[in-house]
C-alpha cells in the first residue's frame, strides 16, 4: 500500500480549495478543484478550441508517452452518463455539467497521474499511478478561476481519482482544511493511505451509506444545537437510519432542506435576541446576517451526525462577507442536503471507504 500527503490550498474567490496532481511523462502539473462531490478528473487540453483563462501551461497530451485516448467500445466509456463519440478515430467523448452550469467537454483518455509527497521523512518522493482515466478538456467554462486547470473528482464513482486509486490506498484519504479566508496565505493538507487514519483523542466516527449517484459520501445528520437548544432534523425520529446529507469538500455553505433551515435560522435568532438582523446577502445566497460591530459572542453550535457530535467554531457557522455584515454559513435547498467545506474547516476528516466511516477530529490545521 503507499502513503503519501500533498498540498491543498484555498481559493477564496470561489470558496472551494485546489490540488495539485502531475498528469503524463514526463508529468505536467496541473491544479484543480479537490471535490469529494465529483467524480471525473479533467483538466483543459490542447488543443482548446474553448477555454477558461490560467495562468500556467494548458496540458499537452502529444508530449506524454503514457497518454491514450479511450474508445468507445471500453468499459469505461460505457460508464459514461453524457457521451458520444467521434467518427474518425471511436474517441470516446465526455461531457460533464455541474450544478452552477459549469461544463467540461472533450475526450477521454487514460495516462500516469503522479501525487508528489512533500512529507518531511519522505521528501522527494512521489507516487506515480499508470493508467488513470481522466478527462482531456477541449472546452471549458463556467465558474473558475485562472489559477486553475480543471476539477479533481474525489467522489465514489467509477472515475474519481479516489475510486482509481482505491486499492493503491486501501481505501483511506483524509484532508485539513485551513480557514478559507484568511489575510495570510497558507495550505492544507491531504493524505492518502495509512498516514490518512485519523486517530487520537477527540476523534469522532460516523458511518458512511450507500447512495444514489454512488458519487456522493452519504451521512445520516440528526440535527444541530444552537446554544443549548437542539434543533432535529426529523419531527420524529426514523425507524430506518439511511444517509440523509452529503459532505462535500467542493461546496462552500452547508445546504439544508427549507424547513428544517428556517427552524435552526430561529433558533439562532432566538440566541442572539439581543441583536437586530441587518438583513441579507442574497448574492451569496445568505440570508441572516449581522452587523459584526454589534456581535460579541456567536452562538455554540453542534452538528449531530449518527454517532458523532461536531462542535463547530463560529468559523464554520458564520462567514464574513464585507466590512458590514457576519452571515450564518448556511442556506435552504431544494435538492442534495450538502455539509460545506466551511463547516470543515479545522477538522481533520477521514474517510476509510473499506470500513465506510468518516472520521473528525478537531485540529488547527496550519500546523499539520
Amino acid at each position: 500500500m503507499r502513503s503519501g500527503v500533498t498540498n491543498i490550498y484555498p481559493n477564496p474567490q470561489l470558496a472551494n480549495y485546489l490540488m495539485k496532481i502531475s498528469i503524463g511523462t514526463p508529468p505536467q502539473d496541473i491544479i484543480g478543484v479537490a471535490d469529494t462531490g465529483s467524480d471525473i478528473v479533467w483538466t483543459q487540453c490542447e488543443p482548446c478550441s474553448y477555454c477558461f483563462n490560467q495562468t500556467r501551461p494548458v496540458l499537452r497530451p502529444r508530449v506524454s508517452s503514457t497518454y491514450n485516448r479511450m474508445t468507445c467500445g471500453s468499459t469505461m466509456c460505457l460508464l459514461v452518463p453524457t457521451r458520444s463519440c467521434t467518427t474518425s478515430d471511436n474517441t470516446c467523448l465526455y461531457l460533464v455539467v455541474y450544478g452552477d452550469m459549469s461544463y467540461s467537454s472533450g475526450e477521454l483518455a487514460t495516462d500516469t497521474v503522479t501525487l508528489d509527497s512533500i512529507d518531511s521523512s519522505v521528501t522527494g518522493i512521489s507516487f506515480a499511478f499508470t493508467n488513470v482515466v481522466f478527462g482531456c478538456g477541449h472546452r471549458n467554462a463556467g465558474m473558475f478561476t485562472d489559477d486553475q486547470s480543471g476539477i479533481i473528482g474525489l467522489g465514489g464513482g467509477p472515475f474519481s481519482l479516489i475510486t482509481q486509486m482505491r486499492s493503491s490506498i486501501n481505501g483511506k484519504f483524509s484532508y485539513c482544511l485551513v480557514q478559507m479566508f484568511s489575510h495570510v496565505e497558507r495550505s492544507s493538507k491531504m493524505y492518502f493511505g495509512d498516514v490518512a487514519t485519523v486517530s487520537g483523542d477527540g476523534v469522532v466516527s460516523t458511518p458512511l451509506f450507500p447512495g444514489n449517484p454512488d458519487t456522493f459520501y452519504y451521512l445520516h445528520f440528526e440535527g444541530i444545537t444552537v446554544g443549548g437548544h437542539r434543533v432535529d432534523f426529523y419531527a420524529t425520529k426514523p425507524t430506518i437510519i439511511e444517509g440523509n446529507i452529503i459532505i462535500d469538500s467542493g461546496t462552500s455553505l452547508t445546504m439544508l432542506p427549507q424547513s428544517f433551515y428556517d427552524r435552526l435560522q430561529l433558533a439562532v435568532r432566538r440566541s442572539m435576541q439581543d441583536i437586530v438582523p441587518v438583513g441579507s446577502d442574497m448574492r451569496n445566497n445568505l440570508s441572516l446576517c449581522y452587523n459584526p460591530l454589534e456581535v460579541m459572542d456567536l452562538p455554540v453550535m453542534v452538528a449531530h451526525f449518527n454517532g458523532a457530535d461536531l462542535e463547530l467554531d463560529p468559523t464554520n457557522t458564520f462567514v464574513r462577507t464585507s466590512n458590514d455584515s457576519i452571515c450564518l454559513a448556511f442556506a435552504p435547498v431544494e435538492g442534495v442536503v450538502i455539509f460545506g467545506n466551511l463547516a470543515q474547516m479545522n477538522f481533520l476528516v477521514g474517510y476509510d471507504l473499506y470500513e465506510k466511516t468518516v472520521s473528525f477530529k478537531r485540529t488547527d490545521c496550519v500546523k499539520l
